[in-house]
């Protein structure tokens, strides 16, 4: 029989599947740098766009505008100033976009552990024998319960139970 505890726990894992669960997935199966190598690549390329339309709606402000001749205006200065320009914007959107994807990148793995977390209890719930009332004090020994013969031990990050020895 289903207990409501595991109800509980199904449910949590549901709406973490209907949510979550298959964006979190595939990017579980990235490593954490080909993930933030993805992210930053689209957002360095579209700032890179950005960039030069601006500087082509300036090199287009000087020739309409300020009724600059097109021999007259010195692309050498114009393209150093562009290249720091974009150099300044390309490192803003690596660090940013970085940090950006560093954290939603460790809030997915954190998401994924709890969601494993759940399945391991719920994995334990299914094995953990039902009790009845009118079980018999041997059988409820077997289960875990406390006896003045045995002492708690631990052995390999697990409690056991071992025989008492007088002294």
């Amino acid at each position: 029989m289903v207990s409501k505890e595991e109800i509980i726990i199904m449910s949590k894992l549901a709406i973490y599947d209907k949510n979550n669960g298959e964006n979190d997935k595939k990017i579980n199966g990235l490593y954490y740098r080909d993930y933030v190598y993805r992210k930053n690549f689209y957002a360095r390329a579209f700032a890179l766009l950005g960039c030069l339309i601006i500087i082509a709606l300036y090199a287009t402000n000087l020739l309409l505008d300020e009724q600059i001749d097109f021999f007259e205006i010195d692309f050498n200065l114009l393209a150093i100033s562009s290249i720091q320009i974009i150099g300044v914007v390309m490192v803003l959107y690596t660090l940013i976009g970085t940090k950006i994807s560093t954290t939603e990148y460790r809030k997915i793995k954190q998401r994924i552990k709890a969601y494993f977390l759940l399945i391991r209890d719920l994995e334990k719930l299914k094995e953990k024998p039902d009790i009845d009332d009118n079980s018999y004090p041997d059988e409820l020994d077997k289960l875990g319960s406390h006896s003045l013969e045995e002492e708690p031990t631990l052995q390999y990050g697990r409690i056991t139970r071992s025989k008492r020895s007088d002294y």
